[in-house]
């Protein structure tokens, strides 16, 4: 196998080289090179493309990666998944969920902070707030849903997880680690805290299974509540 840490923080870049990219042309988008629209607000298409592509592209490496450096997804990132693994993230969903409460609850008697995400910030600067639900943030609700979980673990749960296995790092220091970096490229200092025990609580879940299955479910369950929760607020 010749992939390992190496290919995690190229994939890394790519994430970032995409997100750029992406964010230049809205800029000159909005001062009209692209468009005729003088809005200040970010569309809903805009919206799709910037939380989605980058991740997209980020796992599309991965996968390639993998398979060209090493034996495929489910012997080197162990991605597996049984039916008992819809249970055990539901069990460690409930579990972030009373971790992410009480840790918000601490930021905001101890910081008077009450982190928000900043999908939520975006999606309330723009359309959201003028017309409501719109079809483009349905959509959006969806992807981020369902098919970022996917994605997210098996970059971090799965390529970084493993990258550190391969180094002899005892799972418990990689689910710190990877709990840390988790939190981190979320670009998000407030919820960095909350963004720490969700980590943790997804990795406990390949550390029990030694798959990554359960926890793509409760990244699910996570982002699905997430989401129903916003588009009830619109």
């Amino acid at each position: 196998m010749r992939w390992g840490l190496g290919d995690f923080w190229i994939a890394g870049g790519i994430y970032l080289l995409v997100s750029i990219v992406l964010g230049v042309i809205l800029l000159l988008d909005d001062r009209g090179i692209f468009s005729s629209s003088s809005a200040s607000t970010i569309s809903d298409a805009w919206l799709v493309a910037l939380i989605v592509i980058p991740p997209l592209v980020q796992v599309s490496y991965v996968i390639l990666a993998v398979r060209h450096k090493g034996r495929g997804l489910a012997a080197d990132l162990s991605w597996r998944f049984k039916p008992v693994d819809l249970a055990i993230g539901l069990v460690l969903f409930l579990i972030a969920v009373v971790l992410s409460v009480l840790v918000t609850v601490a930021m905001e008697v101890l910081f008077g902070i009450s982190p928000t995400a900043a999908l939520v910030d975006m999606i309330q600067d723009g359309d959201g707030t003028a017309t409501g639900i719109t079809g483009g943030i349905v959509v959006l609700a969806v992807l981020v849903a369902l098919l970022i979980p996917v994605m997210e673990e098996i970059v971090y749960r799965g390529l970084l997880w493993s990258a550190l296995e391969k180094r002899g790092m005892r799972e418990e220091a990689i689910l710190v680690v990877t709990s840390l970096i988790f939190a981190a490229v979320h670009l998000e200092p407030t919820r960095f805290p909350i963004l720490f025990v969700l980590g943790l609580a997804l990795g406990y879940g390949r550390i029990q299974t030694g798959r990554i299955g359960s926890c793509i479910a409760t990244h699910i369950y996570l982002n699905s509540t997430a989401m129903i929760a916003l588009l009830a607020t619109l």
